[in-house]
């Protein structure tokens, strides 16, 4: 099940979450979009948070529902965004989204989020809901200098990226792109993207 003490924090500080979002641009992610998702087709943004990714999705021709865990969270990205589709679901389970649904799926910032007992799982599901073809789009980071868990109660998670690789390969994955970046305004934190196609 999902980490319900990075829940409650996101329900209880949705609005800086969501305006610190907001002031941000994944230029790194929305490259790997423009390179690897199938334009005009189903997609889905996994976590999605203040509804900024949808948002860019559907501007650039990819039609998106947001699946989001925080209520907080989603109501903060429908005050911003008029008419945006976001609904409640969570991983590691994504339950409520039907199999082989979508040609694209995004997953930002999620997977860290996660004890690591449930990326199995995760991962599963995230295959799951991609048809055959489709392209995945994941990006995580590593935990604070401090600790795995953050004052405010969000838990962030080693994920071995070797480990990860493994899983995907493992549900019916194939990798095609890695990469590594140093956060442009946290000092130790790295982020990973990694892009994976259903085989």
């Amino acid at each position: 099940m999902p980490d319900q003490q990075t829940i409650r924090a996101y329900d209880e500080l949705a609005r800086q979450q969501a305006a610190f979002q907001r002031n941000r641009r994944p230029e790194s992610i929305y490259r790997l979009i423009k390179t690897f998702f199938h334009p005009g087709r189903p997609t889905a943004d996994i976590g999605s948070g203040s509804g900024r990714d949808v948002v860019w999705l559907e501007q650039h021709g990819y039609p998106t529902i947001g699946f989001e865990p925080s209520q907080g969270m989603i109501n903060e990205a429908r005050a911003a965004y008029a008419g945006i589709n976001v609904q409640q679901a969570a991983l590691p389970d994504l339950a409520g989204i039907a199999d082989a649904s979508f040609d694209n799926v995004l997953c930002v910032a999620v997977l860290m989020h996660l004890p690591i007992a449930e990326l199995t799982g995760a991962t599963v599901n995230l295959a799951r809901i991609l048809r055959p073809g489709g392209r995945l789009i994941v990006s995580y980071r590593t935990p604070p200098p401090d600790g795995e868990r953050t004052p405010d109660g969000r838990l962030y998670t080693d994920i071995p990226l070797t480990h990860f690789i493994l899983l995907l390969e493992s549900v019916g994955m194939r990798v095609l792109v890695v990469e590594e970046a140093p956060d442009t305004s946290r000092p130790g934190i790295q982020w990973i993207n990694v892009v994976g196609e259903r085989v």
